[in-house]
C-alpha cells in the first residue's frame, strides 16, 4: 500500500481492525490535500517515504545532521493533522527513488548527467503544488540559468 506497505491480512482474507483504523484514520487527515510526489522509478512496491522539517515530530529522525530535514513519523503526522497541529501540506510523501549501483551515480555526475548542488532547507521543503512557475524552473534560476 501507498502509505504502510502491504496491507497485512489474516489467514481468513480478513485485515485487523488496526490496520483498518490506520488506514481510516490517514484517509480523515490527508483527504482534503495531500502531497504526493514520484520519487523515482525504483522502489514502487515500497511504502511511500514522509518527508518534511518538524524537528519534534515523534518517530521521524534527520535526513542529514543540521539540515532540519526529517524523514519518518507518520503516526504522530497523522495524529498532528487530525487535532490541527499540523496542515497535511507540511508533509510530503515521495512513492520511489532512484537507486544506484556503487559508482554508478559518481559516473552519472562526472559525465554531467546530473549536477549536485546545495540549497536551502526552505528551498527543499518547498511545497510546489501550484506555483506560478515549476520549482525546477526556480532552482535553475538561482543557478544562474544553465548548469
Amino acid at each position: 500500500m501507498l502509505l504502510f506497505g502491504a496491507q497485512i491480512v489474516k489467514a481468513d482474507g480478513r485485515v485487523p481492525v488496526s490496520e483498518t483504523n490506520k488506514y481510516t484514520k490517514f484517509l480523515r487527515a490527508f483527504e482534503k490535500s495531500s502531497a504526493v510526489y514520484f520519487g523515482g522509478p525504483n522502489g514502487q512496491d515500497q511504502p511511500a517515504v514522509l518527508i518534511h522539517g518538524i524537528s519534534e515530530l515523534e518517530g521521524a529522525s534527520e535526513i542529514s545532521p543540521g539540515t532540519g530535514i526529517y524523514i519518518g513519523g507518520i503516526d504522530a503526522a497523522i495524529d498532528g493533522v487530525l487535532v490541527g497541529r499540523y496542515s497535511p501540506l507540511d508533509f510530503r510523501f515521495f512513492i520511489g527513488c532512484h537507486m544506484y549501483k556503487d559508482g554508478d551515480l559518481n559516473t552519472a555526475i562526472n559525465s554531467n548527467k546530473y549536477q549536485p548542488i546545495a540549497c536551502a532547507r526552505s528551498l527543499a521543503l518547498k511545497q510546489c503544488i501550484q506555483l506560478p512557475k515549476p520549482l525546477w524552473h526556480e532552482v535553475m534560476e538561482m543557478c544562474g540559468g544553465e548548469l
